[in-house]
């Protein structure tokens, strides 16, 4: 549906006359005109008509608007699951949907870089992120929104820890507007965990600590139990890291949690993180049977 279908669908689904909905700042030629597609709408405007039926903008999704949101969010968590199962056929059959078509779109083609990039990590084979179309976009890119936030999160681990960190400082600096929502906030919160375990595997204990204190000031609402369960992890990580042996209870529990949910994805990542770090950390978690993947 367009936008002008979904407010005009809204209105009579509600029971709300014209006059109620255009009230005392808008006219009746003017609302008319924008439902017949005869002329386009500012945002203002809009923000007024989604007030007065008492939505947000984000519930003009349940609608598909724009068109490709919901079929291009869904193959991004499709992407995301058959990365964390290791899935490498997966990956390779939503390039090759995205690439039957006559012609991409730039998300598609962007969509399809970040498949080649988790293949290649799968594969552990050496990457160059400079050939990608992702790495230049994020480069060029002088303002970030939502959309750049997420490719982030998803190609983080490709750069250089330095080169990330002159990334984060301009991407908290952008997306400080979403951070107000919940989903905006668990993309927040996504893109620092993944820039402290890139950190910590790769040595740069400093980034860790700056990054770890920018974690904790994300307010995280109760209901927001994976994100606070993985605050609670990584912080027993580093706890253990800087020698405090009390961070090893904190894990202990993370990964319990992750268990008594039924997280088997998100578990595994955490046990094969506490493995790498136990490695290259000297450290002993001291895991007990239960706690071992089978």
């Amino acid at each position: 549906m367009e936008v002008w279908e979904i407010i005009e669908y809204v209105r009579k689904q509600k029971g709300m006359s014209v006059a109620e909905l255009c009230g005392e700042e808008v006219s009746r030629s003017v609302y008319e005109r924008f439902v017949k597609n005869h002329a386009d709408t500012t945002v203002s405007k809009l923000t007024y008509f989604l007030q007065r039926l008492n939505m947000g903008y984000e519930e003009l999704r349940i609608f598909n608007y724009p068109p490709d949101t919901s079929s291009r969010k869904q193959m991004m968590k499709e992407m995301d699951l058959a990365f964390m199962s290791r899935d490498t056929n997966e990956l390779q059959r939503i390039i090759e949907l995205c690439e039957a078509k006559e012609n991409m779109t730039q998300k598609e083609k962007h969509l399809v870089s970040l498949c080649k990039l988790l293949i290649a990590r799968l594969m552990q084979e050496e990457i160059d992120v400079t050939e990608y179309e992702v790495y230049q976009y994020l480069i060029d890119a002088q303002t970030w929104t939502h959309y750049e936030l997420i490719l982030f999160n998803n190609c983080m681990y490709a750069f250089d820890p330095i080169f990330i960190d002159l990334l984060l400082d301009k991407a908290l600096l952008s997306i400080t507007m979403y951070q107000t929502s919940q989903e905006g906030k668990r993309e927040t919160f996504r893109m620092l965990v993944n820039a402290i375990i890139h950190f910590i595997q790769n040595h740069q204990r400093g980034l860790v600590w700056k990054y770890i204190s920018k974690l904790k000031e994300v307010h995280l609402e109760e209901d927001l139990f994976f994100e606070r369960n993985l605050l609670l992890f990584l912080n027993g990580i580093w706890e253990m890291i800087k020698g405090n042996k009390k961070g090893q209870s904190k894990v202990k529990q993370a990964l319990a949690i992750c268990r008594q949910l039924g997280a088997h994805h998100h578990y595994k990542m955490n046990y094969e993180l506490i493995q790498c770090v136990e490695e290259m950390y000297a450290l002993d978690f001291e895991l007990e049977e239960s706690d071992i993947v089978k």
